[in-house]
């Protein structure tokens, strides 16, 4: 085996695994919540993301909210106590749903990718996610829906 072989096949390898790693743990991470709807406002606990350890409290970078309003779920991410963001799971390329991988949104469909902003970080989606307003106070997060 030749050094260009050997770097090549490590690479491969490298890039594999972390592959793999970030699906597993997105997989293992996805917190699905019930959101309540009330005037066009989707209402979700801001305790749906604090993870109780033994000696610490931790949080959920994001939960997914199903509600029966609507077709498809909504990512919500949580930056820090109070700014949020919340995307449509639906691809604006052709419309499937997408699948959250930790800070990545990804169409099974064709590839597209998201960021945790809504932002297209690889086609062949052109448009950004559609996002909603998001309010929240002491102990829940509002996500404007019209």
């Amino acid at each position: 085996m030749d050094r260009k072989e050997f770097i090549t096949i490590c690479g491969s390898s490298c890039l594999g695994l972390a592959g793999l790693s970030l699906f597993l743990e997105s997989c293992a991470n996805i917190h699905y919540v019930q959101g309540t709807v009330s005037n066009n406002r989707l209402q979700i606990n801001k305790s749906d993301f604090v993870i109780l350890n033994e000696a610490e409290i931790s949080y959920r970078r994001f939960v997914v909210a199903d509600f029966k309003y609507s077709e498809f779920p909504i990512v919500v991410y949580r930056f820090s106590e109070r700014n949020y963001s919340a995307l449509l799971l639906r691809c604006t390329h052709q419309g499937t749903e997408l699948n959250v991988h930790g800070d990545l949104i990804m169409c099974s469909g064709h590839g597209s990718e998201f960021s945790n902003r809504g932002d297209v970080v690889q086609g062949p989606a052109e448009q950004k996610l559609k996002s909603y307003p998001v309010a929240t106070d002491e102990r829940n997060v509002y996500i404007q829906l019209a």
